[in-house]
Order: C-alpha cells, then structure tokens, then sequence
C-alpha cells in the first residue's frame, strides 16, 4: 500500500477548506482504486475521494418523462463507462414544448467521446448533446 500510493504521490497540500490533498503524478491511471485502497485503510477516521478534471455537457430536447437515473443510464451505456452513477447528472430543468435540458459534469476523456458522439438516444427521444462552458466569476455574483 504506502509503495504504491507513494509512488503515485507528486505532492501533498491542504486545501482551503482544511483537507488534506494528495496530488498524484501525470499519467497515474488508477487514481480511482488508489482512492478506494486509502479510503479502506483510513475506515471511519476519515474518507477518500479521487478528484477528476470534469467538464460540462448539456443534454437537450429530453422528453418530459426522462429522469436522472434513466439519463445516467444511456450515458454510461453509450460512452462504455459502466462507473457513470445518478450524481453525473447536474440538473434537469424543464424547456420549451414540454422538453427538458439537463446539465451533466463528465471526466474529459469521457466529455469529448460524448460531444464527439453529438446526440444521444434516451427513452424514445434523440437528443442534442452540446458543451456547456462555465463562465468564470467573481465572489460576489
């Protein structure tokens, strides 16, 4: 455990919040399973997570009848990421003509497949997939 976490490890910080980051070296691939192994031996003291670079898509024209579950499903199913979990899915808001948009955050690898893919069929509907680009502010907006 402490060889192969600590051969991974770049540097160690404490974030603004007071937790404590372990920053990983570029090209580690198992970030995720390196997470889960210190989660288990911290067990109830504290909790791991892995912290990926994520980027936004928005899902548009969905039926009224679509639901988060159903959305991550047909995400995970199409981008051949079976990980995909209901927390992916940001928002879902009502649109125009009894449609719905959704917001999803993505790691992205899996972003770029999905804005490459451009719809996305969920339930009975096609859907438009498309990136959704944050605008920076400040604190007080």
């Amino acid at each position: 455990m402490q060889q192969s976490v600590g051969s991974s490890v770049q540097n160690i910080r404490r974030s603004a919040a007071g937790a404590l980051v372990l920053q990983l070296r570029k090209g580690v691939e198992n970030a995720p399973s390196l997470g889960a192994e210190v989660g288990k031996v911290l067990g109830d003291v504290a909790t791991a997570s892995a912290i990926q670079h994520t980027s936004m898509v928005e899902i548009r024209d969905l039926d009224e009848c679509a639901t988060r579950t159903e959305i991550a499903e047909e995400l995970a199913r199409s981008l051949g990421a079976p990980h995909l979990n209901e927390e992916v899915v940001k928002t879902l808001r009502k649109a125009y003509a009894g449609t719905q948009t959704a917001v999803a955050a993505l790691p992205d690898d899996l972003a770029a497949k999905a804005l490459k893919l451009g719809h996305i069929r969920i339930g009975w509907v096609n859907c438009r997939i498309r990136s959704r680009e944050e605008a920076a502010r400040c604190y007080r907006c």
